[in-house]
């Protein structure tokens, strides 16, 4: 029996040792780096407790920050889930936007490793706003190409909301800014995106339910 183009061939036992080993690994080095700080954690810090040796260590990943690549992304996915049940399926590109930045600063603010990455991990600055989870490129077109958004350059203000987002961390890891800045940044996002002030106001600061 021969499997078509359109069928991926099922995984090898190889390949099924070789995935639970790199799962081990990568939730060994979540684990102490929650608990310790990811500066804090040695690969073999990490190695010992996912049971494996140096040489599988780096078959999987090259240092220590190409393991906390993958776990970010695990993050910004597991964002887009939250921000899908905060909204209750809504498509309002206002509503999703104004709740996913909220989200992303609550998470970032709270999560050692998602810290790490915007602070000390050296990433580009639009790698960097992507993984933290930044405003999805289809709701802002979206809303632009329905009329929800009235914004003459997209890529600037896109821009511009990348860069408050990180600033508002920057100033919270001081202490220079309140509870609130989260929602304050998403009003003053859907207001560049010429969402009108009381609407955007509203919007913004409307309670989050997560179920």
């Amino acid at each position: 029996m021969h499997t078509s183009d359109d069928e991926a061939a099922p995984p090898t036992r190889t390949e099924r040792r070789r995935q639970r080993t790199r799962t081990r690994i990568l939730e060994a080095g979540e684990q102490l780096m929650r608990e310790r700080g990811v500066e804090a954690v040695t690969i073999h810090d990490i190695t010992e407790a996912a049971d494996v040796g140096h040489g599988t260590f780096y078959l999987h990943f090259e240092c220590k920050a190409a393991l906390v690549q993958p776990l970010i992304e695990q993050r910004a996915e597991r964002l887009h889930e939250h921000v899908d049940r905060a909204t209750h399926g809504e498509r309002d590109p206002a509503l999703r936007l104004a709740t996913g930045i909220r989200l992303a600063l609550s998470s970032i603010r709270s999560d050692p490793l998602w810290n790490w990455y915007v602070f000390q991990s050296g990433t580009p600055f639009r790698r960097l706003a992507e993984g933290i989870g930044a405003p999805p490129a289809e709701d802002m077109n979206r809303g632009v190409a329905s009329g929800r958004f009235n914004v003459r350059d997209l890529r600037a203000t896109w821009t511009f909301v990348d860069g408050a987002m990180i600033g508002v961390l920057t100033a919270w890891n001081r202490g220079a800014l309140d509870e609130d800045a989260a929602e304050t940044t998403a009003e003053l996002a859907l207001r560049s995106l010429g969402v009108p002030p009381e609407e955007a106001a509203q919007i913004a600061h409307e309670p989050l339910e997560l179920h």
